[in-house]
């Protein structure tokens, strides 16, 4: 297996049309903490985007970032802290920005901060037929021209390679509380009504953590809500969640579901689901029974249940729209370039 290592916008150019001329198929690499989420595709080199890793431009004042696609979600988070911020993406330290947009990563903080592609203003990407286009603008009111930028997001790297992005950021919070009760999904459920203005209600077999930020005057007061429906077990200021216990099995499938069927994503004993997100995270021993089982529960709700971790891709749920999708495929990588067949649709 070829690696392809380019350090610039330039670079990347350059690589993918010298894949179109070669008929060489690639699969875009980041820092491989997401290579799992997608099908299986056959490539025949990898291109990596890790020395693509330059801030390009940060004002705390306009909490905007712009990042090279490569850099490390620890680099920008240190960056980010030094002006009071963050790019709430939860992703491990030695994930790269652009893969955590390109498989379209959740955060357990994501009934607070919406969904990541969100935060994405602009997107400067290749194009699987080698052109550089952008997409956007750094700033946070813009309406003009198509939204390509959240298009790539979630793609798998299969329409373009992410080069650079401007993130919108947030102001680091002055309180945080993590409350942990006994309990499950309907204890969840109540503290999400009483409790507004929540980061994340998490429930876990047996277990819920509320997780609490913001200014302290609103800690408090959502404290004293949360108190008002049950007795917390465990109050404190640590890392959320606390505990993740899907982590500890070989296969981890992540079901979306209509927040209120929630239940049907939710299998076996190792598992984590976020009331009034709809989303799960579950831990899964092997890619067989197990693993079409809950896809079988997850599509009779009307989600979908991909494997982030280990064998199982993406599944055979239906895809929405799949004749647009092919479209697209065909408009950005029309020979078939970035790892055709990894991503929902098949070859176009």
């Amino acid at each position: 297996m070829d690696l392809i290592h380019p350090s610039s916008k330039a670079d990347v150019v350059e690589a993918v049309r010298d894949a179109n001329a070669a008929a060489r198929r690639l699969l875009v690499v980041g820092g491989r903490r997401h290579l799992d989420k997608g099908n299986p595709a056959e490539v025949d080199a990898e291109l990596w985007t890790t020395q693509l890793d330059r801030l390009v431009a940060y004002e705390p004042a306009e909490m905007i970032a712009v990042v090279e696609a490569g850099m490390r979600v620890g680099d920008l988070e240190r960056i980010l802290a030094e002006g009071g911020q963050e790019w709430p993406s939860d992703a491990p330290a030695d994930a790269t920005v652009g893969g955590v947009i390109a498989c379209g990563a959740s955060s357990p903080r994501r009934l607070r901060f919406g969904a990541l592609r969100d935060t994405v203003l602009e997107a400067e990407i290749v194009t699987g037929d080698g052109r550089l286009v952008r997409s956007g603008a750094r700033t946070v009111k813009n309406v003009t021209g198509y939204d390509l930028h959240k298009l790539v997001a979630g793609s798998l790297g299969t329409l373009g390679v992410i080069v650079q992005v401007a993130l919108k950021v947030r102001p680091l919070p002055h309180a945080r509380r993590t409350l942990r009760f006994e309990g499950d999904l309907a204890l969840a459920r109540e503290l999400l009504d009483a409790v507004h203005g929540s980061t994340s209600v998490l429930a876990t077999p047996g277990a819920v953590e509320l997780r609490l930020e913001g200014w302290p005057e609103e800690v408090e007061e959502q404290t004293s809500n949360a108190r008002r429906i049950a007795a917390a077990t465990v109050e404190d200021e640590g890392p959320f969640p606390s505990d993740r216990p899907w982590e500890a099995l070989p296969v981890v499938a992540e079901a979306a579901v209509p927040p209120s069927r929630l239940d049907a994503a939710i299998v076996g004993e190792a598992w984590g689901a976020l009331a009034g997100v709809g989303l799960a995270w579950v831990g899964l021993g092997s890619p067989n029974g197990e693993l079409r089982e809950l896809r079988d529960r997850v599509r009779a709700a009307g989600g979908i249940a991909p494997v982030v971790r280990g064998p199982g891709g993406l599944g055979d749920a239906p895809v929405a729209a799949p004749d647009v999708q092919r479209r697209l495929m065909e408009a950005f990588d029309p020979n078939g370039v970035l790892a055709p067949g990894r991503g929902w649709v098949a070859e176009a």
